[in-house]
């Protein structure tokens, strides 16, 4: 019977049991990318334990026995310089774990780099067999995970923020306070900054200690020089993808996306779309993506790796409460931020007890000689200097000035893209309001708000009111008031830290902001509250994100994108 043997008579492998390197490798593979995402932060830490050794074998006194053995192979000068550039490389390998927890390319690159050389100076200063060892061992790793480094930048995408500083500060103290210790018995004097012998442990320590010293203040001042370039989101023009879905999009909000002060992210197929901005490390995704399911849910992952790989957050601001599942697979931290206001056109009535203040409003304009009209947006190019007039005496009387993001400002550009609500009197413009039409008559809104202070106590009430009944003859089916921020909060002692915050905020933050009177002018209409959500890395990470998100909106900068930050093009895919 013949059997399944080979040439040279040793068994083959039967089909049906593979051999066990085969069988491992799969699932060894599988552990190895599921680790990946932990690699950086255990190499940073390797890494700074590597520069923690550099640094103190540099302040104690070396072996006896391997100095002699060190002073028959190479020349006092050569292990002189190899002491004081281990200091320095110890120092560089501590500033430098920080791009590689930050997973920057150029951070492991460079880390890589000093470990060798660290190496090489750990033995020609002392013969560190053992910290010539870890560093080779470290640079190694290092060269095999370099896939797990792959955010781009330079060296200001790493600096050493102030946090940073201070614990490199703390450790050069630590070490030099290990030195002063180690040389207890050593008296000082003068001459010893001078002494150069192959037994002037001491000497070497202080010569060490004010080159680092000095290598901290120098880091000091460069980082107090150089802050980091505030990001200015660049104006870009709406591409055609993006206009056609917002065209063919229900929710008036989506309107905003013409302020030109956002950038878009366009899906493969042109069937889906977001818009974003940068704040800080904070890449805030505007009220999610708009568009057909499966390429929204496609985009959300985009953002947040290209976000990931620029060294940024992904965040999603304003997210109604039904998309609020779109994000969950992210593992976000979820917080509420506000509510939106709805008035249901198709029960709207000014008849009843409840709605006596929007009759008093309509009546009393009348009697005021107030006007509404919708003046179509062909005629609002012909009427932008009176419109400029009444938005420029609207902000002389507020605090901050325009705002900007999920808010409309006074922009030709952007008011001509819609029909606006105005109040005249006589044939002058004495408050507008640039309304947003969804598709399909589903939704309309009124954004940019403005008015000539001190005309009448009923202006905005009345032109709102006109506005919503406008819109019901027209056939809308909802009528958007915006939103209110902070407003339906949780402040139950188990709600989470940041909720309370804004509660408090909320209740006692009319020196800034009229949360509660905002809230309570749209109350006066009726509306159904519906909650908005913010997603975000959770953690310190989400104050963060709450402070650039605040950031953008109230202080909203456009102009030229640095270049250490790795942004997409308008359309990073073709529509």
């Amino acid at each position: 019977m013949p059997t399944n043997t080979s040439e040279t008579g040793s068994a083959a492998p039967s089909p049906d049991r593979p051999p066990r390197l085969t069988r491992w490798a799969g699932p060894v593979v599988e552990i190895a990318l599921a680790l990946r995402p932990f690699a950086p932060f255990a190499l940073a830490a390797l890494v700074f334990a590597g520069g923690l050794v550099l640094l103190f074998t540099g302040s104690v006194p070396e072996g006896l026995e391997r100095k002699n053995i060190l002073r028959d192979l190479l020349p006092l000068p050569f292990a002189e310089a190899s002491h004081l550039s281990a200091s320095l490389a110890g120092l560089m390998l501590i500033v430098l774990s920080r791009g590689l927890a930050l997973r920057m390319q150029q951070a492991r690159i460079a880390a890589t780099a000093v470990l060798i050389a660290g190496a090489v100076f750990a033995i020609a200063k002392g013969l560190d067999w053992e910290a010539a060892t870890l560093l080779l061992t470290v640079a190694g790793l290092l060269v095999l995970s370099r896939k797990a480094f792959y955010r781009r930048g330079d060296w200001r995408g790493f600096r050493p923020g102030p946090g940073w500083l201070a614990l490199v500060a703390v450790t050069v103290l630590a070490v030099t306070l290990v030195g002063l210790v180690g040389y207890r018995n050593v008296s000082y004097r003068s001459e010893l900054w001078w002494a150069f012998a192959w037994h002037g442990d001491a000497p070497r320590f202080l010569r060490a200690s004010l080159v680092l010293g000095i290598a901290v203040a120098v880091l000091t001042l460069d980082t107090l020089i150089n802050r980091p370039i505030r990001h200015r989101n660049r104006p870009v023009e709406v591409p055609e993808a993006v206009a056609r879905l917002i065209e063919t999009c229900p929710e008036s909000a989506r309107q905003v996306a013409y302020l030109g002060d956002k950038q878009y992210l366009v899906a493969p197929g042109g069937d889906a779309f977001l818009m974003y901005a940068v704040s800080g490390r904070s890449w805030v995704c505007l009220g999610g993506p708009v568009g057909e399911e499966p390429a929204c849910t496609a985009l959300i992952w985009d953002f947040a790796e290209r976000a990931d790989r620029a060294g940024g957050r992904p965040v999603f601001y304003a997210v109604p409460a039904e998309r609020i599942v779109r994000f969950l697979d992210l593992g976000h931290a979820i917080l509420k931020t506000g509510e939106v206001a709805r008035i249901d056109l198709a029960d709207f009535s000014l008849d009843g007890p409840t709605r006596k203040d929007l009759r008093y409003a309509r009546a009393r304009a009348s009697r005021d000689d107030l006007a509404f009209s919708i003046l179509s947006k062909a005629e609002v190019p012909s009427r932008m200097d009176e419109l400029r007039a009444v938005s420029d005496a609207w902000l002389a009387t507020r605090k901050g000035g325009e705002k900007g993001f999920s808010l409309g400002r006074f922009d030709p550009a952007y008011l001509a893209h819609f029909d606006l609500a105005v109040m005249t009197r006589g044939d002058r413009i004495v408050a507008f309001g640039n309304l947003w039409r969804g598709a399909d008559k589903h939704e309309i809104a009124i954004d940019l708000m403005r008015h000539l202070p001190n005309l009448s106590p009923v202006l905005m009430d009345a032109m709102m009111t006109e506005t919503m009944l406008a819109a019901q003859a027209e056939g809308y089916r909802w009528f958007s008031l915006g939103g209110a921020p902070l407003a339906g909060l949780s402040d139950h002692p188990l709600a989470p830290v940041w909720s309370r915050i804004g509660t408090l905020i909320y209740r006692r933050g009319d020196e800034f902001y009229s949360f509660e009177g905002l809230r309570a002018f749209k109350q006066k209409f009726g509306p159904v509250w519906s909650a908005q959500y913010l997603t975000s890395p959770g953690g310190l990470s989400l104050g963060r994100s709450l402070i650039d998100v605040a950031l953008l909106i109230s202080r909203p900068r456009i102009g030229p994108v640095p270049e250490f930050v790795e942004t997409p093009t308008a359309l990073p895919h073709s529509a």
